[in-house]
């Protein structure tokens, strides 16, 4: 077998374990003794904690989401792989951040476990939309969804401007990851998943 692909495939179940340790589950149960999946929103990400557990914990919580994707491509570098690869593994974190195998496949949304994975790739990018993305979400009343509207602001930066500077492959593999995480949010949201009750 190529020693590329051994390399992704390895680094792919790394990142999905990586990905499947879910750091508002842990930062909730250490803090409250409950478990976040059943608290108000019912979602195993930070704007929940954010919202019911505290502001700094909500924020610890969104920091760790996005490192475990910042780390998998600081693995990919280290391991000299091509960056169409590394995108495609880190992209299996996002996939474990979503449907955890350690929480019974219930997790978060992906938004910030994303943005890791897009940091050392699109930074400028993702500076310039913060703002407006907070913004945005907070005019709709929707403050919990300023990651996927930050996401989407980045994806049309790319759908619309030239990208002649970075490889086709790259581009490609960049797209598929903000694709994916859409995929996986459209499936949670349809399956109604965040509505169920977990035992504790």
């Amino acid at each position: 077998m190529n020693l590329e692909i051994l390399k992704l495939i390895l680094l792919s179940i790394v990142g999905y374990l990586i990905g499947s340790l879910s750091s508002s589950v842990i930062v909730t149960k250490l803090v409250t003794g409950r478990d976040i999946r059943n608290i108000e929103l019912k979602n195993a990400g930070a704007y929940n904690v954010f919202r019911n557990i505290g502001k700094g914990w909500g924020c610890v919580v969104a920091v760790l989401d996005g490192l475990k994707g910042l780390f998998l491509i600081c693995i990919g570098f280290l391991l000299k792989m091509q960056i169409p690869h590394i995108i495609i593994a880190a992209s299996f974190v996002v996939i474990g951040h979503c449907f955890p195998v350690f929480y019974h496949f219930y997790g978060g949304r992906g938004g910030a476990t994303t943005i890791g994975v897009l940091v050392p790739f699109l930074p400028i990018e993702l500076v310039i939309w913060l703002v407006p993305a907070i913004i945005l979400g907070l005019l709709i009343k929707r403050p919990g969804y300023f990651p996927i509207f930050w996401l989407l602001f980045v994806l049309m930066t790319m759908l619309l401007f030239n990208w002649s500077h970075r490889s086709q492959d790259t581009v490609h593999a960049l797209l598929y990851v903000m694709l994916l995480t859409g995929v996986l949010n459209t499936i949670i949201i349809l399956s109604r998943r965040d509505s169920r009750v977990v035992k504790e």
